[in-house]
């Protein structure tokens, strides 16, 4: 099963997103419950403890649908409660929309996200305009371009990852990659599909100017 989520983010590329999208199923968090409810989505789920909304927003979302708000002090982040629930769900694929931008401890703390141990078996991309984020496991990938995207890069979450990488305009063999490494920042695909192999989980960034 897949399921779209919105947590903020009110820029033409994410209305575009609703009206390509506006068939799928949606969960927000927070901010983007109202975000769908304008688009003319009503979402299935809805998350957070919506201290980011005004008492007005409030009572628009209410107008339209019922909310249980979680405690603003809690130990988890509005977009974590999320993952985990629907993962618990049942759902298998997850697209992130408007989780990078603003505040960048909460933009890299949504990237970690991908490692939780709960979440890292789930296929979660994490997506704005300009970067598809995703998670590839340890072992081997045929990954594929994704349509609008120039650049590919390859950031390590442990501390030494071994990297292959064929069908590249900068192929690799066994490459020691540790962290502070930019040398696998903007390498690019010469075909719609590359091979990839990592020994370790490694974070893969699909990215245009």
């Amino acid at each position: 099963m897949h399921i779209n989520v919105i947590v903020r983010d009110a820029s033409s590329h994410i209305q575009e997103v609703f009206r390509e999208r506006q068939d799928e199923p949606w969960a927000g968090v927070d901010h983007g419950v109202v975000l769908l409810l304008k688009a003319g989505i009503k979402p299935e789920y809805n998350y957070g403890d919506f201290d980011s909304i005004t008492e007005e927003e409030k009572e628009y979302i209410r107008e339209h649908m019922d909310i249980d708000p979680v405690p603003k002090e809690k130990d988890d982040t509005d977009l974590a409660l999320c993952l985990t629930d629907l993962v618990s769900k049942g759902y298998q694929s997850i697209n992130i929309y408007g989780a990078t931008g603003g505040r960048m401890d909460h933009a890299l703390g949504n990237i970690h996200l991908l490692m939780h141990e709960q979440l890292k078996k789930t296929k979660i991309k994490i997506i704005d305009r300009q970067n598809v984020i995703s998670l590839l496991h340890q072992g081997k990938h045929e990954v594929r371009r994704q349509e609008g995207m120039k650049y590919i890069s390859f950031l390590p979450f442990n501390g030494e990852t071994t990297l292959s990488l064929d069908g590249f305009l900068y192929d690799l063999d066994e490459q020691l990659i540790e962290f502070g490494t930019t040398l696998t920042i903007s390498n690019e695909f010469t075909k719609n599909i590359g091979n990839v192999h990592t020994d370790n989980d490694i974070l893969m960034i699909q990215s245009k100017d």
